[in-house]
């Protein structure tokens, strides 16, 4: 009872408030849309498709991150900028306020519900549920932007766009492993992501957490990784379309084991803090 009257204000103060925060998810999908509505039409020109595409097509351009970097001296690195910006958005939206409204009200809170634990737990709450309702407003704007463009409201793939931008694997995959893929394991991996962030802003500072993740995001840009976890966020390196990527199941363990030892060190930090 007590962490639900910290998530309710949390909900309040730190979603509701901030929520002018979220048209970054608006803008990342309305850009990827008009891109992948380009894409479609310059295929549709060469006579290879004839429909204007579905809207799991643009779910799909719109979260397929960056193909594996091999180094190459006569090429230069380049960051994934959307996909870049699109994370990084999420970390900014959960960066500053936690940290703050310890600052601000932490010790009348913790005070006030007597429990430090709950304060804790439902800061993590908090966390999570700012980064799905991130993805789902993505994911909405997407569908919604992608049948102004003409997308048919379907959560099948269009066979010529697909295998014509992405190639022939594509044919392997089915429905239940692309909403993996492209869906769930990016949700819960940004999710494990954010937190370790929301931890790291109280125990060094929200400066330097937002500095960590943004480098981490960069590391797993370059390098494919199963220990770099932006990478189960680009579904191009996922182990079901591609050799020698990235396990969905080792980012689902990896989710679900930041949970668990974000939690014990949050709630240890805040049992020994003098917040005094």
């Amino acid at each position: 009872m007590k962490t639900h009257k910290y998530l309710k204000r949390d909900i309040r103060l730190g979603i509701i408030q901030r929520s002018y925060l979220y048209i970054i998810a608006i803008m990342f999908s309305c850009v990827t849309v008009y891109q992948c509505s380009t894409v479609i039409s310059g295929i549709k020109d060469i006579n290879y498709m004839w429909s204007d595409g579905t809207v799991m097509d643009y779910w799909l351009f719109a979260m397929r991150g960056m193909a594996f970097y091999r180094f190459d001296p006569t090429k230069s690195f380049e960051i994934p900028m959307l996909w870049f910006i699109f994370q990084i958005g999420i970390s900014y939206f959960i960066a500053y306020y936690a940290e703050k409204d310890l600052k601000d009200n932490g010790l009348n809170s913790m005070i006030a519900g007597r429990s430090r634990e709950a304060w804790w737990t439902a800061k993590m709450a908090w966390c999570a549920l700012s980064v799905l309702i991130y993805y789902v407003i993505a994911f909405v704007s997407c569908t919604v932007v992608s049948l102004i463009k003409g997308a048919s409201l379907s959560m099948k793939i269009t066979d010529e766009f697909t295998k014509f931008f992405f190639g022939y694997n594509m044919t392997y995959l089915s429905y239940s492993d692309l909403m993996l893929i492209v869906v769930i394991v990016p949700v819960l991996v940004t999710i494990s992501i954010c937190l370790i962030q929301l931890y790291l802003s109280f125990v060094l500072s929200p400066v330097t957490s937002f500095a960590l993740i943004s480098g981490l995001y960069i590391l797993s840009a370059y390098y494919t990784a199963w220990f770099l976890p932006g990478n189960y966020t680009m579904w191009l390196r996922s182990s079901y379309y591609i050799e020698n990527g990235v396990s969905p199941l080792s980012g689902l363990i990896f989710a679900l084991f930041v949970v668990v030892a974000v939690f014990f060190l949050g709630h240890d930090y805040f049992r020994r803090k003098d917040i005094l």
